[in-house]
C-alpha cells in the first residue's frame, strides 16, 4: 500500500479524482498496470474516492500530459476531463491562460478565462475504421437492432468518433430509466463495435440547442460528457447542414459545441472546478 496524492474535480457533474503521473510510477514499464489498478481502485464510489474514472497528468515542457482511465480500468479519450486536468493545472499554477493538453494522439488547445474553458478536439470522425465499427458509415442508419421485453427493436442514428466513440440516437423524447438503461447496455457491447461505444440519446428542445441522455462505456449512465456533447452537436449540424454554435444541455450541466460545418474543428466551452483534495491509500 501506497499513499498519493489526489484532487477531485468534476465538469458538468462528470467527476474524477486527479493524479499526478508521476506519483503513481516513475517506471515505464510498471506506469500501464499501476492506472489500471488505481482507475478501478480509486473510481469506486462505495471504498474508493469515487468517480466516473480517473486522470493523471504531469507537465512535459509548456504542456499538459493527460491520461485517462474508466472505472473498468481501459484508457479512453475524455472532453470533461480535459477541462479538468486544464483547471487544474492553471490552478497549481503549472500553466497560464493558454496552453496545449496532449491527451492520447491529439493536441488540444485550450483556453481559461475567469470560469470558462475553452478547449478544441479537433473534427467529427464516422469513418468506419476510426469509430471503429464493422459497417459502412453509419449516419442516420440502422445502429443497433435487437430483442427488448421480448419485442424486435431497431434504433436509427450514427456511429462517429469525436476522440472516443459515440452512437448518437436522436428521438423525439429522451427515453425512460428503464428502457434507457437496458438498451443502452446492450448497444455499448454490441458485436458492431467491436471496442464498444457510448451512447448519446439526443432531443431538440430548440433550435441550436440539444438535451441528451449519456451512457458512457466502461462507466453507464454519467451527468456529463464533453466527447459525447460535441458528437451530438456535430451529428445535429450535419442532419441540418450548417455550422454555428450548439448549446448541448447534459444532466449534469451545459455545454456549447462551436463548429463552422459538422466536419470542421470543434471548439467545446464549458467550466471544471475543483471539489476538495486528500491522500489515496493505493494497492499498487
Amino acid at each position: 500500500m501506497i499513499q498519493i496524492p489526489f484532487w477531485k474535480l468534476q465538469s458538468i457533474g462528470n467527476d474524477f479524482p486527479l493524479f499526478h503521473l508521476d506519483d503513481v510510477s516513475t517506471d515505464p514499464a510498471l506506469l500501464d498496470e499501476a492506472l489500471r489498478k488505481l482507475a478501478i481502485q480509486a473510481s469506486d464510489r462505495k471504498f474508493g474516492i469515487g468517480g466516473d474514472g480517473i486522470l493523471a497528468v504531469k507537465m512535459e515542457g509548456a504542456d499538459l500530459r493527460l491520461r485517462m482511465f474508466n472505472p473498468d480500468g481501459t484508457e479512453d479519450f475524455c472532453g470533461n476531463g480535459i477541462r479538468c486536468a486544464a483547471r487544474h493545472a492553471h490552478d497549481i499554477g503549472w500553466a497560464g491562460f493558454a496552453f496545449t493538453v496532449k491527451h492520447q494522439d491529439r493536441d488540444v488547445a485550450t483556453t481559461i478565462e475567469g470560469e470558462k474553458i475553452s478547449t478544441t478536439l479537433g473534427k467529427a470522425d464516422y469513418t468506419p475504421e476510426n469509430v471503429p465499427h464493422k459497417n459502412g458509415e453509419l449516419f442516420n442508419e440502422t445502429v443497433w437492432s435487437g430483442m427488448d421485453s421480448g419485442m424486435p427493436l431497431s434504433f436509427f442514428g450514427s456511429a462517429l468518433t469525436t476522440g472516443s466513440t459515440h452512437v448518437v440516437i436522436p428521438t423525439y423524447a429522451l427515453p425512460e430509466d428503464e428502457s434507457f438503461r437496458a438498451i443502452s447496455a446492450k448497444i455499448e457491447v454490441d458485436p458492431l463495435y467491436p471496442k464498444r461505444t457510448s451512447v448519446i440519446w439526443s432531443h431538440e428542445v430548440a433550435p441550436m440547442k440539444l438535451e441528451i441522455r449519456i451512457w458512457e462505456r466502461g462507466v453507464g449512465e454519467t451527468l456529463g460528457c464533453g466527447t459525447g456533447s460535441s458528437a451530438a452537436a456535430a451529428d445535429y449540424l450535419r442532419r441540418k447542414r450548417i455550422g454555428g454554435a450548439v448549446e448541448v444541455v447534459n444532466p449534469g450541466g451545459s455545454v456549447v459545441a462551436s463548429m463552422q460545418s459538422w466536419d470542421s474543428p470543434i471548439t467545446l466551452v464549458g467550466e471544471a472546478h475543483s471539489v476538495y483534495s486528500g491522500k489515496f491509500w493505493f494497492a499498487a
